[in-house]
């Protein structure tokens, strides 16, 4: 299975795209045994790849005996943004797509998507709250924005499983202010009915990578409201152990990894 857009297409020239994908050059942010994702231009624009090779059958048995989902390919993350697109979140925009081979656990697949130009991802852009107080319009809009995007997600059933501020690009100079970019969506989990322990790993998530940016419990009680869309009081009467639950996993990551910026 493959999909190139139009431009790519033009650019591959009829070569096989996986051949043209392991011969470029470009900048490696991470390359690991069976993952491989790398910067690279064509043409004066600038891409993302992942390129993913077999994983193995350990892999698979030894992920499913830990009761973890094994990751084989860029099939997830190739369904999960056009997913997003459909819900009107922002996130990457991929314009190549392969997959080949029966075998799960020697399935090849690479994914392209274009470079997000002009972002700033929000642990970056919070990183310096806590000791410089940022507008508190910015900061209002900000946490009323990321609570929007992880509503809608869950309520149309899609786990993110890295859901940090870190995979969060703020587009900046784009008006009307905030727009924001899902981004590493190679882990994310889309069901039709996504149980609660996904939704709690997510939100719990979100909130250990926000620890140290200097929220306060106002900030919280916002972000709990628009996650919701409910008022606060029946926020912290119907939905108190869901946020008890966030809270425990989110302090338990904090003891086990310390600060997440």
């Amino acid at each position: 299975m493959f999909y190139l857009n139009e431009e790519i297409a033009d650019n591959f020239q009829g070569e096989d795209p996986f051949k043209f994908l392991q011969s470029m050059e470009g900048k490696v942010y991470r390359q690991v045994k069976a993952r491989k994702t790398f910067q690279f231009s064509l043409n004066g624009k600038s891409y993302f790849a992942k390129l993913h090779s077999g994983v193995g059958w350990l892999e698979i048995i030894k992920n499913l005996m830990s009761f973890r989902l094994p990751i084989i390919g860029a099939r997830n993350e190739w369904e999960a943004i056009h997913r997003l697109q459909e819900l009107d979140i922002a996130s990457m925009n991929a314009v190549a797509y392969g997959e080949r081979g029966w075998n799960p656990a020697n399935r090849e697949s690479f994914i392209v998507t274009e470079e997000l130009l002009n972002t700033i991802s929000l642990e970056e852009f919070c990183k310096q709250w806590e000791r410089t107080p940022p507008d508190p319009v910015i900061k209002r809009k900000l946490i009323e924005k990321v609570a929007h995007i992880a509503r809608v997600i869950h309520r149309n059933g899609i786990c993110h499983r890295d859901f940090y501020l870190c995979h969060f690009l703020l587009h900046q100079g784009e008006d009307p202010f905030p727009k924001l970019s899902v981004i590493d969506l190679h882990r994310a989990l889309v069901r039709n009915n996504l149980a609660q322990r996904w939704v709690v790993k997510d939100v719990a998530g979100l909130y250990y990578s926000a620890k140290t940016v200097g929220l306060t419990q106002r900030d919280l009680f916002r972000f709990m409201r628009h996650y919701h869309d409910l008022g606060l009081r029946t926020v912290l009467t119907k939905r108190k152990s869901f946020w008890l639950e966030v809270e425990q996993r989110a302090e338990k990551m904090f003891t086990k990894l310390g600060p997440a910026n």
